[in-house]
C-alpha cells in the first residue's frame, strides 16, 4: 500500500515546510516546497512522517476561516491568547494531508 503527503485543500500557493528527516541513523533538519495540489510519496521514513504530520499552522481568528476549514473537512483548533488574557483568539490547523492508496 503506497501513501502520499499533499497540502490541505485549503492552501493555494506554494508553502516552503521544514521538515525532520532520518538519514545514516541521524536526524536532518531541512526545508520541502511543495505546490497546492500535487501528492508526493512519503516514503518509509518514521521521522519525517511524523515531521509532516506534527506542522500545524495558527492564524488570527475569523469567521471566514471558520467556514472555509469546515467546508473543506479540514480539523482545527481555537485557542485563546494566554498572555493577552483571552482577547485574542486563533485557530490552529495541520497543512498536511496523508492519503493511502
Amino acid at each position: 500500500m503506497s501513501k502520499y503527503f499533499k497540502l490541505i485543500d485549503a492552501i493555494d500557493t506554494i508553502t516552503t515546510l521544514n521538515v525532520a528527516s532520518q538519514q545514516n541513523g541521524a536526524t536532518i533538519y531541512s526545508h520541502v516546497r511543495l505546490k497546492p495540489g500535487e501528492k508526493y510519496e512519503l516514503g518509509e521514513d518514521e521521522v519525517f512522517s511524523k515531521s509532516l504530520q506534527d506542522i500545524k499552522v495558527e492564524r488570527p481568528y475569523s469567521q471566514q476561516l471558520v467556514e472555509e476549514l469546515m467546508s473543506l473537512n479540514v480539523g482545527y483548533t481555537e485557542t485563546v491568547c494566554k498572555s493577552c488574557g483571552g482577547r485574542i483568539k486563533k485557530i490552529s490547523y495541520s497543512v498536511i494531508e496523508i492519503i493511502e492508496n
